[in-house]
């Protein structure tokens, strides 16, 4: 599903000096090789307005993400961010903000850039004003573009510095994408993965060009953070959502050891927290080449998260799986026969309570 790509204009943005307030999430680092990670959050908030494929107006939204060094590395250059404002006003006009960067120039430049990335995108969105997320999100790349690059100019002689970075807006049922570099944005709709994101490699390049996979230099950055005083923002949307939809943002960490298709079998078999592990864990269990990331933001119905008290009371499917997964006449009569009683019961216990 390939969103419709914005076509670049001149846009800017003052830089910023504090976070906005509202909710914010990092990844917190972690130097324990191989357990290294970072918990998710779920979180909903503003008023009812128009439906969007099922979707309330401010979707409720169920986030998960996971970060490792890998097998290979011993640092983490990888930094992932998620802001949600406060205030529900704010939220109906700036949306929801999810990134992720990959920082490169060694252990303590590549940590600073990517982290520095997540942070100046998300005061220069939140602070940008207006209502267009799509000139906001690219006005925010820029303002960290000239930031890193300016860091970068005072490193001592030898050294270098950069950052990829992709990142979604959520906002009314609707998706944009931005991203510089080779992490990825992806969106899987009833089990279905589409890349939203375009690599900027020397890859993806030579996969245009007809290239083989094995030429040398094809894992070099065509497009970065920080590299150059101005960069060109890739932007995708909007994208209309549906209920269930799943954006996942992953670093070249997850995509070098996976095939779209492992991706693709993983990141709907679990919840958005679980499924991000398991993502991660898949890739060092290829080889865990390099650092390895993901984010995966579910969007959620009106109710969706919650079951009725009746459903609560008999897991079906776990109950059947319990079981070995037999159905035979038996067992059948025997969970009708439990039902009836926690019925029965419920019954009894609203009698007793209410019946006087």
């Amino acid at each position: 599903m390939k969103g419709q790509r914005i076509s670049e204009r001149d846009g800017s943005a003052g830089t910023p000096t504090v976070l906005p307030e509202g909710r914010t999430q990092h990844r917190t680092q972690h130097r324990t090789q191989h357990r290294a990670g970072s918990a998710g959050s779920t979180g909903s908030a503003g008023p009812a307005g128009r439906d969007v494929a099922g979707l309330d107006r401010v979707p409720e939204l169920e986030i998960g993400q996971f970060s490792d060094p890998g097998r290979k590395r011993s640092n983490n250059e990888d930094w992932l961010g998620t802001f949600q404002p406060e205030d529900a006003t704010r939220l109906a006009q700036k949306g929801s903000l999810f990134l992720l960067a990959d920082g490169m120039g060694g252990h303590v430049s590549g940590e600073m850039a990517s982290r520095q990335a997540v942070d100046c995108v998300i005061r220069a969105y939140m602070e940008h004003g207006g209502r267009d997320v799509a000139a906001g999100l690219r006005a925010a790349v820029e303002v960290a573009n000239a930031a890193l690059y300016d860091s970068a100019g005072r490193l001592q002689q030898g050294q270098n510095s950069g950052t990829t970075l992709v990142a979604g807006v959520i906002r009314q049922g609707e998706l944009w994408v931005a991203n510089v570099g080779d992490s990825r944005a992806y969106l899987l709709r009833r089990g279905n993965l589409e890349q939203i994101s375009e690599d900027h490699s020397w890859a993806s390049e030579g996969e245009r060009a007809g290239l083989d996979e094995g030429w040398v230099g094809r894992h070099v950055l065509t497009r970065a953070l920080g590299t150059k005083p101005h960069v060109k923002v890739d932007l995708f949307g909007p994208l209309p959502l549906e209920v269930g939809d799943r954006l996942l943002l992953c670093s070249d960490g997850l995509t070098a050891p996976l095939a779209d298709a492992d991706i693709q079998a993983i990141a709907g078999r679990y919840p958005a927290q679980k499924a991000s592990k398991a993502l991660v864990q898949a890739a060092n269990e290829r080889g865990g080449p390099d650092n390895v990331s993901v984010l995966v933001v579910e969007l959620k119905g009106r109710g969706q998260q919650g079951r009725s008290k009746v459903a609560t009371l008999v897991d079906w499917e776990l109950l059947l799986a319990r079981l070995g997964g037999r159905r035979s006449p038996a067992l059948i009569a025997g969970a009708l026969l439990m039902a009836v009683a926690l019925l029965g019961l419920g019954f009894a216990l609203g009698l007793l309570l209410f019946g006087h």
